[in-house]
């Protein structure tokens, strides 16, 4: 299984397994059976009386907009992730490893004019190729199948990847504040320099964190013990797993009690 590593500030690479082509495919059949039902249920509700009202351009524009900017929609408002995606466990990233903004939502959803409505688009050029029109979204699977990191069109554009994902319930306990449900308000930080770090360093510890515990990667956690340790100036020694969810407990309650 392809994957990648995307630096982090500590000098330590988040890893991402990137979604196989297979599953991506089941998505999108996925996604496009939702489009098509909703087509379904907009013409049987409307029928040919669609074409006849007043303004029937703007009106039917209206109508079709969730079918038109479904992607779009979805990936900006749900974090990288169609239904179809959500289903097979997938979601798009940037190169952060974070989900992707709303422009990158944006120029992913406008290259669909390459990676599925190719040989749509073309029928405006030549009738030739009205009969390739079925094989649009074949240009999206090449590129897919020849890129190093599975990437459409959009992608490339976007700068983002589609990875695997391992999908919870999100909530405030998701957050680096989870460690700070649990802190009395007499808590008495253990290490007070962690304050030099930012929201952004810290998510991306507890990030390393769970993924040491999940995959039993030892390594890792003493890795990013040690070079916390070293950025801090912390020379005590405690045993790492330890040392980063004292760090976590103690960012959250100073970020919330003082003004850095």
């Amino acid at each position: 299984m392809s994957a990648i590593n995307i630096p982090t500030f500590f000098n330590i690479d988040l890893h991402f397994d990137l979604a196989v082509p297979g599953r991506r495919f089941v998505a999108f059949f996925i996604d496009w059976f939702i489009k098509g039902g909703y087509i379904a249920l907009v013409s049987k509700i409307f029928g040919y009386d669609i074409f006849t009202k007043i303004n029937a351009t703007l009106f039917m524009f209206i109508v079709f907009s969730p079918f038109i900017f479904y992607s779009f929609i979805f990936e900006w408002l749900n974090k990288g992730q169609t239904a179809g995606k959500m289903i097979m466990g997938m979601k798009v990233v940037n190169i952060h490893g974070n989900a992707p903004s709303l422009s990158q939502c944006a120029i992913r959803w406008m290259f669909l004019l390459i990676d599925e409505y190719f040989f749509l688009l073309m029928v405006f050029v030549s009738n030739y190729f009205f009969a390739l029109v079925g094989f649009s979204p074949l240009v999206g699977s090449l590129f897919i199948g020849i890129t190093k990191k599975s990437q459409r069109v959009g992608d490339i554009a976007a700068a983002t990847f589609i990875v695997n994902s391992k999908e919870k319930v999100h909530s405030i306990f998701d957050t680096i504040y989870s460690y700070s449900t649990e802190l009395s308000a007499n808590y008495e930080p253990v290490y007070p320099e962690v304050i030099k770090l930012s929201d952004k360093d810290m998510t991306i510890v507890k990030k390393l964190l769970e993924s040491s515990e999940e995959y039993y990667d030892f390594e890792l956690s003493n890795k990013l013990a040690d070079h916390l340790k070293k950025i801090l100036e912390i020379n005590k020694k405690v045993e790492n797993v330890s040392f980063l969810k004292q760090l976590l407990k103690d960012y959250n309650y100073l970020s919330m009690n003082v003004v850095k």
